[in-house]
């Protein structure tokens, strides 16, 4: 049992991002709450957290998808670029984790050309840090999909957000990949690809209708594992009270909220401790 004393943090907070905001991929700007770093290792922090309570208020002017939930660490996913026409996969994973200059492509100017994300655990929401807007004069359109229960087939993902499904990537907005995790979703076996990840969790994003000028590139990603997702109405509060017990959220270095519709009135709070 953990009484709310066991807690070391209270936070109660406004959330008007996504997650963490525009180019905030790959820091700990807005995140809510980071754990400690682990020994002496100044950049590997302790994984895991546990959650006693929790409250998420959506002020946002309609009705909104929101949870919370922790931010995956670098070293369990990778992700690189995709070409369909050949169902290749080329790892560019230090382009997608590190800060320098925008030089992860988000797609080409061929139809369903696009990114791949492989994960050890399960994900399902990424922060793209969008740095090269693409440009197209007429159309495009993205689509995600996933890897099913055997591991040998893809399945197309029905996403709660997926900023750029119906118009160009930009620059300064929060680009946002989220979903429900899928029930069926499975590690990679084999068929998916040429150099695809294997025992992984894969999510492949395409240009169904890729720009026809200029392709979008990102400088960063960050995946999380958001919990507890639901839609509800505006001015309608999405809480639960675990104790006397807790919820256990593995894996994460940092506590992140989420709301579909970012808006400067959200709120959160939230009981929080490292889980040791």
């Amino acid at each position: 049992m953990n009484p709310i004393g066991s807690y070391e943090t209270i936070i109660d907070v406004a959330q008007p991002n996504i997650l963490q905001g525009d180019a905030n991929s790959q820091t700990t700007t807005n995140m809510l709450k980071m754990n400690p770093m682990q020994g002496t290792n100044p950049n590997v922090r302790a994984e895991g957290m546990a959650l006693g309570y929790f409250s998420l208020l959506n002020r946002s002017g309609g009705a909104a998808s929101v949870g919370i939930g922790v931010r995956i660490p670098n070293h369990l996913w990778s992700a690189g670029q995709w070409v369909d026409a050949t169902t290749t996969y080329t790892d560019d994973t230090t382009d997608a984790q590190d800060a320098g200059a925008g030089d992860f492509a988000l797609e080409t100017t061929t139809n369903s050309d696009g990114y791949l994300i492989a994960s050890r655990v399960p994900f399902n929401a990424v922060l793209i840090d969008v740095t090269t807007a693409s440009v197209d004069a007429v159309s495009v359109a993205r689509s995600a999909r996933y890897s099913d229960a055997a591991g040998t087939a893809w399945v197309t993902l029905t996403t709660v957000v997926l900023t750029g499904a119906a118009a160009n990537y930009a620059t300064a907005t929060e680009t946002v990949l989220a979903f429900d995790p899928p029930s069926d979703w499975g590690v990679h076996v084999s068929g998916l690809g040429t150099n695809t990840p294997v025992g992984q969790y894969l999510v492949n994003v395409r240009a169904t209708d890729a720009p026809g000028t200029t392709a979008g590139l990102a400088g960063t990603l960050s995946l999380y594992r958001i919990y507890f997702i639901e839609s509800i109405a505006n001015n309608v509060t999405k809480e639960i009270n675990f104790s006397p017990s807790e919820a256990w959220m593995p894996h994460g270095d940092g506590l992140i909220a989420f709301f579909s519709t970012a808006n400067a009135a959200n709120k959160v709070t939230a009981l929080v401790r490292p889980r040791s």
